[in-house]
């Protein structure tokens, strides 16, 4: 419990310092997204109904009137104020279970914004993807282009078959397509971008990733990613309150007690004193009790699996990361050093090479570049699922 305390505690200065990409993005989502507000208001109402009820029992308050018969024996009232007390060790077990079911309340919202917030992460990410793939289509397009008019002439000259010239036609056809259709994804995802803010246009300008320092030690990292995780601090959390729970259910075994006034008064007789009484709970709470330790059990395993999966699904995902910027990396360098559309044009222009091997060659250089820009995508994602959005 200190430890949940301590992390809502942190919350502000955890979100200053964590710095998340698409940092301004989010933050238009967070103020203006319709789910968010309708998950804060329902965290408020949570939090209010943790309030409801009492801890200490209402006071009762009866009075009676009674008229004799026959009429001679006159008449009679009688009147008893009366307030039950729990023992104290249930009073306070009952104000502790009130203040986890308010932070259950905030760190349930914690959880929905943070995965609003990752979708947004997400849809940025995609985003700037198919704009790179837009644009190196738009690139291959001038390039087809120019080939096009090349190929116009020579046909023009009798320099090239009918059969080349409808190819060269073809292969722009092809490199128009693809460049449309990423065009059309870059925006069908800017309009889930739009919804997520809540705005009719939002200006998404980005065109690159940021840039990301992956962390040396997996272990250090992962300690301060529980930490500050929501959906971890959620299950502590439903884990206190199930032990405080069946924590109560004991206590409750006690007994409870009643106090009160009594007056009675008859014709010319009055009686005034003090009761006393004990409730005692026979019946109910064993089975109660049991069941409150069991659940509170379960939540205990759940927690420690909970633990486990994540432990082995973030560190596997940790060493991806270093594998792919590796990967990258070296496509990167292979591109820079071997690949060269100028050269290809160049050589097709001389008549060193023909039509066909100038297309496949121009296809392997594409679908290289294209795998470059895969693997970023892959990378940014998977960065990005590594460093959710947390408390």
């Amino acid at each position: 419990m200190k430890k949940i305390l301590l992390v809502i505690a942190l919350l502000p200065l955890l979100a200053v310092a964590q710095q998340p990409h698409y940092a301004q993005v989010l933050k238009v989502v967070e103020d203006s997204n319709v789910v968010l507000r309708a998950a804060a208001l329902q965290r408020d109402a949570q939090q209010q109904q943790a309030h409801v009820g009492y801890l200490i029992n209402n006071p009762e308050i009866e009075a009676a009137y009674y008229w004799g018969s026959p009429v001679e024996i006159g008449k009679r009232w009688d009147l008893s104020v009366s307030q039950s007390f729990s023992m104290p060790s249930v009073i306070a077990r009952k104000a502790r279970i009130r203040k986890l079911e308010e932070q259950a309340a905030t760190l349930g919202y914690a959880v929905t914004r943070n995965r609003m917030l990752y979708e947004a992460q997400q849809v940025c990410a995609d985003i700037i993807y198919y704009r790179s793939v837009a644009n190196l289509w738009n690139e291959r397009t001038a390039t087809a282009s120019a080939l096009v008019d090349l190929y116009t002439k020579r046909l023009a000259a009798g320099d090239c078959s009918i059969l080349d010239y409808n190819r060269v036609q073809m292969s722009q056809a092809e490199v128009q397509r693809a460049a449309g259709m990423a065009v059309l994804e870059a925006r069908h995802m800017h309009t889930q971008l739009n919804i997520l803010t809540a705005s009719e246009s939002y200006p998404f300008d980005q065109e690159a990733y940021d840039e990301v320092d992956l962390p040396g030690n997996f272990a250090e990292w992962y300690q301060q990613w529980e930490m500050t995780n929501p959906e971890f601090q959620q299950l502590d959390n439903q884990v206190a309150l199930n032990q405080h729970q069946a924590s109560l259910s004991r206590a409750e075994w006690l007994p409870e007690m009643n106090v009160g006034y009594a007056s009675e008064n008859i014709v010319g007789e009055t009686f005034r004193g003090v009761t006393l009484g004990i409730t005692l709970p026979v019946w109910s709470q064993p089975r109660a009790a049991r069941a409150a330790k069991l659940v509170a059990q379960a939540a205990t395993q759940e927690l420690q699996a909970q633990r486990t999966t994540l432990y082995a699904q973030q560190e596997c995902l940790f060493h991806h990361l270093y594998a792919l910027r590796l990967n990258i990396n070296n496509l990167k360098s292979a591109y820079q050093q071997y690949g060269s559309l100028t050269l290809l044009y160049t050589a097709l222009e001389a008549g060193e090479i023909e039509l066909e091997q100038y297309l496949q060659q121009t296809d392997a250089l594409i679908n290289f570049q294209l795998e470059i820009l895969d693997l970023c995508h892959e990378f940014e994602l998977a960065w990005l699922q590594l460093n959710a959005p947390r408390l």
